[in-house]
């Protein structure tokens, strides 16, 4: 009787044994234990986080934007960690609104704004607000400046270049037009500033007219041509981007005006091959490149818990000579 109770003592804890096998998983197939889950955890350090990013931008037919674009798109493919969702806002400031709400809607974690006006393009800053993701502003700034950070220029310090940069090539002295960028944008305001204090430490620079463009080549290049037949006596223009300037130009060569001086702001690539040729008199460079790989860094590391840095200002460069517009040239290779 003894040994019966030993047998069935031993197949009892044979049966126990193979159940407490069972509730684990089989060597090979991927099994493993709290402690080693938790262990190839630390080791891997986990999936990483894709942050996805909306940006809007003014029109892509404008090259300084193309650039901007351009840009973009190269810091997005350095950074695994990012997805850029990038949209032509076609210069209109309601398409860019409804882009920006289109965007929180799909549930991006952050959006990157090239705003198309001052005033216009605030709501999308509340609109952000409202829905509690990060807005960085690009290039071009809003009039509410409840953004997370600005990433650009001190767009009044490219006026100001611009126009010491006109009164240098003058002497101090001449008859001058001014073609502005679209009425209300952050950039036609603060240019235009810039120039016409600078221009005001010279009483012999006499500002003849301005007018916008509408950062247009073609439009630019219809003002000059009404104002090549209206002032008989026009020594230099300034126009607010390169677009709008090398349109200028090509009034004023087709005019057979080519003694004309034009300078413009931006540093598009034909701009800085008109340096080189002699056609363009000069160029106030905002490297766009810089710009738009530090929107979209800055804008990670704010999804990433970093304090955001409420401006982070580029400095322009003045391209007045052949050697400098080559440089910057090269770069672009």
């Amino acid at each position: 009787m003894k040994n019966l109770f030993k047998v069935m003592a031993l197949i009892l804890a044979l049966s126990m044994m193979l159940a407490a096998c069972g509730n684990s998983a089989p060597s090979g197939q991927g099994g493993t234990s709290d402690s080693q889950a938790s262990t190839l955890q630390d080791s891997d350090g986990g999936a990483e986080k894709v942050w996805k990013i909306g940006v809007t931008t003014q029109a892509w037919k404008h090259e300084f934007i193309k650039n901007l674009v351009n840009a973009l798109k190269a810091t997005d493919e350095q950074l695994k960690d990012v997805e850029l969702t990038i949209i032509d806002s076609d210069d209109s400031v309601e398409k860019q609104l409804n882009d920006v709400d289109t965007l929180i809607a799909q549930g991006v974690d952050g959006i990157i704004m090239d705003a198309n006006s001052f005033e216009g393009s605030s709501p999308a800053v509340e609109a952000c607000k409202k829905a509690g993701i990060p807005l960085v502003e690009l290039v071009a700034y809003t009039e509410n400046e409840e953004y997370a950070t600005f990433v650009g220029t001190d767009v009044k310090a490219s006026g100001l270049m611009a126009g010491e940069t006109i009164a240098e090539l003058l002497g101090g002295k001449g008859k001058v037009l001014m073609i502005e960028g679209m009425m209300g944008h952050s950039g036609q305001v603060n240019r235009a500033a810039g120039i016409t204090e600078a221009l005001k430490k010279y009483p012999d620079i006499q500002m003849l007219d301005q007018q916008s463009g509408e950062w247009s080549k073609d439009k630019a290049m219809a003002v000059t041509e009404n104002w090549l037949t209206k002032y008989p006596e026009i020594d230099a223009i300034v126009a607010h981007n390169d677009g709008m300037g090398l349109g200028a130009m090509n009034a004023c060569v087709a005019a057979g005006r080519t003694e004309i001086k034009v300078v413009g702001i931006d540093g598009d690539t034909e701009a800085l091959q008109g340096v080189i040729d002699g056609k363009y008199a000069a160029s106030v460079l905002d490297d766009v490149w810089i710009e738009a790989d530090l929107a979209v860094r800055e804008m990670r590391d704010i999804l990433n818990g970093a304090e955001p840095k409420k401006k982070i200002i580029v400095d322009y460069v003045p391209i007045k000579d052949a050697a400098t517009a080559q440089k910057y040239l090269d770069q672009r290779k």
